[in-house]
């Protein structure tokens, strides 16, 4: 981890990953399924863990900076 940076964004950056991968395969796993709605759900579960992870990084960036 580079220095200056929190830890908080590790923290944010594994969850978000995690987040984002089980979204994305359950989705896939309900799509295979036969489940449309469900893998619809799934797969729009993705933009949290994104924004997630953009929001921790732009507030850490900003910490920096400061």
């Amino acid at each position: 981890m580079p220095e200056g940076l929190p830890a908080y964004i590790l923290v944010a950056r594994i969850g978000s990953v995690v987040g984002m991968a089980f979204s994305l395969a359950s989705g896939l796993l309900l799509l295979i399924g036969g489940l449309i709605v469900p893998s619809l759900i799934a797969f729009a579960l993705f933009a949290p863990s994104i924004g997630l992870m953009v929001l921790a990084e732009r507030r850490a960036a900003a910490s920096i900076d400061n």
